[in-house]
């Protein structure tokens, strides 16, 4: 849609240099994040509030690239990307057709961002630390596909939380999508998203879907799968840029996990 220059794009630019480029935001500046967003997607000439146009000028935006995508309109999945940037489920919602996706609740209980939200995303808001919730969020998945047999889609970061999966451990990676593949018996497809770039092309890589059994090891299939999912990439995908934060939770037990 050709270069950006308004004034909206300079703003933008600045909030990302504002969080050492990041791409992580919470509270009060995650509100003025996404009300930016709308703002540009104006300036493009598009529709905010339409899905497909807000899709449109984000997939611009970012100079985003998909690549082995499944047939998601006949089939169902359980979506599993490594996690890093706040935008992550704001792409990935919009790419991804009638999906539901697991969010922390510091979006989905911000009455601010609510409006923005409710356009465009159906959400699972998550207490990460909370057992009861999780466990409210596995009923959920799976009832989510029983109730019906419409296609349609659920997506779980298994990192919990931004980092760089390069550094984790496998116990840092959540078995909980290898749980709801077994009850709801949905595949799995994995994958790897790189950090969203106004700079760079932002490339998103869809694996073969794939049954787990409660046999199979998920957290370390997860962590080769999408190591090579970016390894394929030809220049090899790039590694995030992260808050100390972000740098600092790869492990079970660490600080921010």
């Amino acid at each position: 849609m050709g270069e950006l220059n308004t004034e909206n794009y300079k703003i933008f630019e600045s909030y990302i240099k504002e969080s050492g480029n990041t791409y992580a935001y919470s509270g009060d500046a995650a509100v003025k994040v996404s009300a930016k967003l709308f703002d540009i997607v104006k300036d493009m000439g598009l529709n905010p509030m339409i899905t497909d146009e807000f899709k449109r000028g984000l997939v611009s935006l970012f100079n985003i690239e998909v690549i082995n995508a499944p047939d998601m309109v006949n089939n169902r999945y359980i979506f599993a990307p490594n996690h890093v940037s706040d935008f992550d489920a704001i792409v990935l919602g919009l790419l991804i057709p009638n999906v539901r996706i697991v969010a922390k609740t510091d979006w989905t209980n911000n009455e601010k961002l609510k409006d923005f939200l409710n356009a465009h995303y159906n959400l699972y808001g998550l207490e990460r630390t909370s057992m009861s919730s999780i466990k409210g969020m596995l009923n959920d998945a799976v009832n989510y596909f029983k109730s019906d047999d419409e296609n349609k889609h659920y997506l779980l970061f298994s990192q919990g939380t931004i980092s760089d999966f390069n550094n984790n451990s496998p116990e840092r990676i959540s078995s909980a999508l290898q749980k709801i593949s077994v009850k709801a018996d949905v595949p799995i497809v994995n994958m790897f998203i790189e950090q969203v770039s106004i700079y760079h092309p932002t490339r998103i890589v869809f694996d073969e879907p794939r049954k787990f059994t409660s046999k199979d090891n998920f957290s370390e299939i997860w962590l080769e799968r999408v190591k090579t999912m970016q390894n394929s990439l030809e220049p090899v995908g790039r590694r995030p840029v992260l808050s100390n934060k972000h740098s600092n939770n790869n492990k079970a037990g660490d600080m921010f996990f």
